[in-house]
């Protein structure tokens, strides 16, 4: 944890500081406190957990608050007769020894639905607030319906858990719990908010709410930025210290670059105190494409391989680059085929922007045969809200389809080939176009390597083809098919000076000292942790 002070601000960084990503950040005066996102560390994270070590959920937040991975704040997390994360007194009596007080928390300010910014919502208390925009909340909920089902997902509604005769945490099986969410902007996705992932098991508790503007002593306003998943907002918190501005994460050179444009000249004509600002690639010098160079690099290769079978790999909340890939079908003859998990999310974000209705009546949804489907699959073949399409309808025509499959649907392209052997149907070299954020750590490496044998048994060509080479870093590989979710240097300073608080807080980058240097004669403070 790092503590900064500014006036009568109180700041704990307890995830965020000198790392990308993990964002937890607890903003403090005098009349309460709040949350500014609360996310998951994916570095510190790796430090201690793999595929076969996870924490321990019979023991609720034990193994995480023991390595650090949580902040010791009493009162912050589950803890009640009907609901608990705390296993034993001890685990109890170590959150209190910390001089915090979760109880003086209004609530939770959301930025955006990813990960590094949601993941560690699963454990804080369950009648937390949580201020969103309705897109936000609706893609984080269908994340969740089809995603693992586990203590660290329970980030839009819970399984109460309670200690059982051994004294291990277990799941009720009555029912699934909301959490407060009060949404701000759009349309409230009443509908989506109330569908049960479960068969047997209803969704009960708190009705997700819209926001009044205020929480607490504090008023609240979001203010839309782009940012590669729909719905991100920067929040303005007007305290009796004057305005305190959390960026979350922001860009300008995407599909949605005028939300950032319109929010920093609003904030330009107002006194900000403090900004709290990310700076992902500080530092860095990797060339930034706009959303429209790469969606026109995206149709010149597809275009250029007309009979292909091809399949664009995109991540699962990067909506701006479905969109992308919808038009450029559109303009080839191509229909886009996604996941029944992308269009779950879909029919959420329908109810919070109507807009995406549209997108869902455009694309296909591949339909395969299982021997047991969840009940938010069911309901989306029963609703027909989308065309269905199967593996053997695709075969027929691969040249009238893109699919927007990942590294995790590769198994997909098996089913492909096989059912061009059994209909005679002659077995073209297909495209596998690599759009998504390419890191190069030892992680990622090796899906490189398995995602290589798999194209090479199954026929499918890499692009770019430099991913081939294995490299190791990842600066060095030009993507005109990819594109940052973040700003680069350049942009945030010009953001930063053109707001000019009288202060910042550098979050989200391993680069924090380098303000320094960029602001140079500019009368704003870096602040430094205590």
């Amino acid at each position: 944890m790092q503590r900064f002070e500014f006036g009568d601000l109180s700041l704990y960084v307890f995830g965020g500081w000198n790392e990308i990503g993990g964002n937890q950040i607890l903003l403090s005066t005098k009349a309460g406190s709040l949350l500014l996102d609360f996310g998951k560390s994916f570095g510190r994270w790796k430090r201690y957990f793999t595929e076969f070590i996870n924490p321990r959920s019979g023991f609720g937040v034990r193994d995480l608050l023991f390595l650090g991975l949580l902040p010791p704040v009493r009162g912050l997390y589950r803890d009640t007769s009907e609901d608990t994360l705390i296993a034993t007194e001890l685990d109890r009596l170590r959150l209190s020894k910390s001089d915090l007080d979760g109880e003086r928390i209004a609530g939770l300010l959301l930025s955006h639905a990813h990960l590094d910014h949601t993941g560690a919502i699963a454990y804080l208390r369950n009648d937390l607030p949580i201020i969103a925009t309705g897109t936000t909340a609706a893609i984080a909920k269908a994340m969740q319906d089809t995603g693992q089902t586990n203590l660290e997902s329970e980030i839009t509604y819970l399984n109460p858990r309670t200690l059982n005769d051994e004294g291990i945490l277990s799941s009720k099986r009555n029912g699934y719990l909301r959490r407060p969410f009060k949404l701000i902007g759009g349309t409230l996705p009443t509908q989506f908010a109330n569908r049960t992932p479960s068969k047997t098991k209803p969704l009960v508790g708190a009705p997700w709410e819209q926001f009044g503007g205020k929480l607490g002593s504090y008023t609240i306003e979001a203010l839309p930025v782009d940012h590669s998943v729909p719905g991100a907002v920067a929040f303005c918190v007007g305290t009796e210290s004057g305005s305190v501005v959390y960026t979350g994460d922001l860009r300008r050179h995407g599909r949605w670059g005028e939300n950032t444009e319109e929010t920093v000249r609003k904030l330009a004509l107002r006194e900000i105190t403090l900004l709290i600002v990310e700076g992902t690639r500080l530092g860095r010098s990797s060339k930034t494409y706009t959303e429209a160079q790469v969606k026109e690099a995206l149709h010149a290769l597809i275009r250029q391989h007309s009979d292909a079978p091809i399949i664009v790999d995109f991540a699962p909340r990067n909506l701006e680059r479905m969109l992308s890939c919808v038009e450029i079908g559109r303009e080839v003859g191509r229909k886009l085929v996604i996941t029944p998990k992308d269009a779950h999310m879909l029919v959420g974000l329908s109810e919070a922007e109507p807009f995406w209705r549209t997108v869902l009546e455009e694309v296909v949804v591949l339909k395969e045969k299982k021997a047991r489907r969840a009940a938010w699959e069911e309901q989306l073949w029963e609703e027909a809200v989308a065309q269905s399409i199967t593996i053997e309808e695709i075969i027929r025509a691969p040249y009238a389809f893109l699919l927007a499959f990942s590294f995790f649907e590769l198994n997909r392209l098996i089913d492909l080939r096989i059912a061009e052997e059994a209909s005679g149907v002659p077995s073209r070299e297909g495209i596998y176009i690599f759009s998504n954020s390419y890191w190069a750590d030892d992680e990622q490496i090796l899906d490189l390597e398995v995602l290589l044998n798999w194209l090479n048994v199954l026929g499918f060509k890499l692009h770019p083809p430099e991913l081939a080479q294995r490299p190791r870093d990842a600066s060095l590989v030009d993507n005109p098919y990819h594109t940052s979710g973040h700003a680069p240097q350049q942009d945030l300073v010009e953001i930063v000076r053109q707001i000019r608080p009288r202060a910042i807080l550098p979050i989200h980058t391993e680069a924090a000292g380098l303000w320094h240097e960029l602001l140079r004669g500019e009368p704003i403070e870096v602040l430094q942790p205590k």
